[in-house]
């Protein structure tokens, strides 16, 4: 029996929609994603690499809305049975919001997607 083949248009809607995802995927810095909301809006996360190292997760501790942070600054302190992990900021910008979400139920850090663990968004300096 022979393989069904896929259509031109299929194929054509698989490579750009691979493309796209490739262009649009979050860059990542150490255990922080970032995608781009607008040329300065930034969207900065914790990435999956950051969400493995943890253990359950108790409190986390978030800049406040219109703080202006430098590059090394505390983007968000995770205490979590452990102690407390710092994660730095890798660029400057101003607090424009905050997952309000993830602050209210802190634990459910360690099992969301990576898209789901937003932290902050920016306005980038």
């Amino acid at each position: 029996m022979m393989a069904k083949q896929e259509s031109a248009w299929k194929q054509m809607i698989h490579f750009y929609r691979h493309d796209y995802e490739e262009q649009h995927a979050p860059m990542l810095y150490g255990d922080v994603w970032l995608k781009t909301k607008s040329h300065d809006r930034l969207l900065l996360g914790l990435s999956d690499q950051g969400q493995h190292n943890l253990g359950v997760v108790h409190q986390l501790d978030l800049p406040t809305k219109g703080q202006h942070l430098v590059a090394g600054d505390p983007l968000v302190t995770i205490t979590d049975d452990q102690g407390a992990h710092l994660v730095s900021i890798p660029f400057g910008g101003t607090v424009q919001k905050l997952n309000k979400d993830l602050q209210a139920a802190p634990q459910s850090l360690i099992n969301n997607k990576q898209t789901d663990n937003w932290l902050v968004q920016l306005k980038a300096d």
